[in-house]
């Protein structure tokens, strides 16, 4: 039998679903799943669920005959790295301070490393993404809100604790919508699967029937594809809902275009697939949102990575989070 090969885990910690995988030293995914979260209220409710996903995870890295050395994890912050302390997750089902990273590495018998989801994200697309060769980059994912990532020369910019990157939370309008962080006017208020629900909400017009029990079950994740199939089939007036999101998207992007000078900002997760609906609107908030010099020498792209880019990352910070400890 040949020489079993290194593997590490990743797992990707969203709002409404956790995606794990199997990873090789060299990004191969050798095996992964996507799995419904669960109703969990509490800090340790979910490092129970967690860790049997992760301990299901090593018995099948087992049986695929590799060996499994670590576990990395990004999970909706504002989380301390490397810590791994959980500071009021707005997206989340609980508040406080909360180590998380120590619940679960209690209940395993893998090291753990812990990141902000939009982090390993981050990280997944410097390996084997868009940030391949760039120095200095923007990640934005978005989903239930807006996850986020700084790069700057090359390397994850984390700030002075761990807590830099909550992109979603910059403030658009400081008189705007309120937001689960506490503040108002935050930019994934606007755009992201809860600001397209509010937006059809302040709609000032009865909605149809499916979008109204789409919004009254909570079913957020349901609004892109409804939207867009009104209006390919001649129900223009719902654009206004995704330029909503393009105007508010283009103002966040020039802001940071013009803070930090990025080479590009890559836009990830479920909502990027709809891009043909807000991007090229928010192309042009861009451009009147920014210094022109700095916003024409960014490019705006869309992740390859698609819905890998978490895993792969997590397991990468696993991977060099094991490797600086030899």
């Amino acid at each position: 039998m040949g020489e079993k090969v290194e593997t590490c885990i990743g797992c990707d910690i969203g709002g409404s679903y956790v995606k794990i995988g199997l990873i090789s030293r060299n990004g191969t995914i050798l095996y992964q799943r996507t799995v419904p979260l669960p109703p969990l209220t509490t800090p340790e409710e979910m490092a129970d669920w967690i860790s049997s996903l992760l301990l299901n995870f090593y018995t099948m890295g087992k049986k695929l005959h590799t060996v499994p050395i670590g576990v990395g994890i990004g999970i909706p912050g504002p989380l301390q790295y490397p810590e791994g302390i959980l500071h009021d997750p707005p997206n989340l089902p609980f508040s406080g301070e909360i180590p998380m990273r120590q619940f679960i590495e209690e209940r395993i018998s893998l090291p753990v490393i812990m990141d902000n989801d939009a982090t390993t994200q981050t990280l997944g697309e410097l390996w084997l993404g868009e940030g391949i060769g760039i120095k200095n980059l923007i990640y934005l994912s978005f989903g239930t809100g807006i996850g986020g990532g700084i790069v700057i020369d090359g390397k994850v910019y984390r700030g002075t604790i761990g807590l830099a990157g909550e992109i979603g939370h910059m403030t658009i309008d400081y008189h705007g919508r309120p937001c689960l962080c506490g503040a108002r006017g935050c930019l994934e208020t606007y755009a992201s699967l809860n600001g397209l629900a509010q937006s059809l909400l302040e709609w000032k017009d009865p909605l149809p029937h499916d979008l109204t029990m789409a919004l009254r079950s909570k079913d957020y994740g349901s609004l892109p594809a409804l939207l867009k199939d009104k209006i390919e089939s001649g129900e223009v007036q719902w654009q206004r809902i995704w330029d909503i999101f393009a105007d508010a998207l283009g103002a966040g992007i020039g802001s940071l275009i013009n803070l930090f000078n990025p080479q590009k900002v890559v836009l990830s997760g479920g909502l990027s697939y709809y891009s043909n609906l807000f991007l090229p609107r928010t192309l042009e908030k861009i451009h009147t949102s920014s210094f022109r010099g700095a916003a024409k020498g960014c490019l705006i792209r869309i992740s390859k990575l698609k819905n890998t880019s978490g895993i792969i990352g997590a397991a990468h910070l696993a991977f060099t989070w094991e490797e600086n400890k030899r």
